[in-house]
């Protein structure tokens, strides 16, 4: 499902870049009024109005520093636990500048390591608007330690300061990591991994890789959620929250 859901949003992109392409072909009187084209233009070209606020408060789109990151923004399709589309128009992962940073770094590493390998990224910046859509989802049952409540203050990813991150093989399938994402569950929890190791209930090769991904993202000074062995976050919750700026 993963590779079907990558092409979805090629055909828009498409059609921006071979407009711009066909603007910067342009000769004669007209090419003095037509700014040269350029990568970055090419990238904001088609950002959506949600996507465009985010740029203007200083968050960068991961694949602009690194298009060899994959991007699959699981809550842009109702493949999720709310069982909706939640962003309906974002579809690129923004993070603060020093946060993208870290993430390209963690993915060249990689590369160095596994040249195989890569990295893939679910979500990243949130709105806070939706942030209380899914909390909503689960307040009063035992889920709502998964979901920050925006009640108490911004999530880090309504602050640019968190990702939801995965390795995966050459063909861009997710590797093995004993749950899928957003599994609520003691088996996301990585606190608990030797113990779901012994029990079997996750796998040798699934720990390792585990292990793999938190070494990556750790070794760039990342932070881990001890319950979702997939959320790094940029620096604790209190200082972002003093520091930076909402999405809302």
């Amino acid at each position: 499902m993963l590779v079907s859901r990558k092409y979805k949003y090629i055909l828009p992109v498409v059609v921006a870049v071979v407009a711009l392409g066909c603007l910067c072909g342009v000769k004669g009187e007209r090419a003095e009024t037509i700014p040269p084209c350029t990568d970055a233009a090419l990238h904001v070209s088609d950002d959506t109005p949600t996507e465009a606020k985010m740029r203007e408060m200083g968050l960068v789109d991961v694949q602009e520093l690194d298009s060899t990151i994959l991007v699959d923004m699981i809550y842009a399709t109702a493949d999720n636990f709310m069982g909706e589309v939640l962003y309906t128009d974002i579809h690129k992962a923004f993070l603060l500048p020093q946060m993208a940073e870290k993430v390209v770094a963690a993915q060249h590493a990689l590369r160095v390591e596994h040249p195989e390998l890569g990295l893939l990224i679910w979500d990243a910046a949130r709105p806070l608007s939706v942030q209380r859509k899914m909390f909503h989802k689960v307040a009063g049952t035992p889920k709502n330690i998964y979901v920050s409540n925006p009640k108490k203050g911004p999530g880090m990813h309504n602050l640019g300061a968190a990702v939801d991150i995965t390795i995966v093989d050459s063909l861009g399938n997710p590797i093995p990591m004993g749950t899928a994402f957003d599994h609520f569950g003691i088996e996301s929890h990585i606190d608990k991994e030797d113990q779901l190791l012994a029990s079997g209930k996750i796998t040798q090769q699934e720990y390792d890789n585990r292990h793999l991904l938190r070494r990556l993202l750790s070794d760039q000074g990342l932070i881990p959620l001890h319950s979702e062995w997939w959320h790094f976050n940029l620096m604790p919750t209190a200082e972002a929250r003093r520091t930076l700026k909402t999405i809302e």
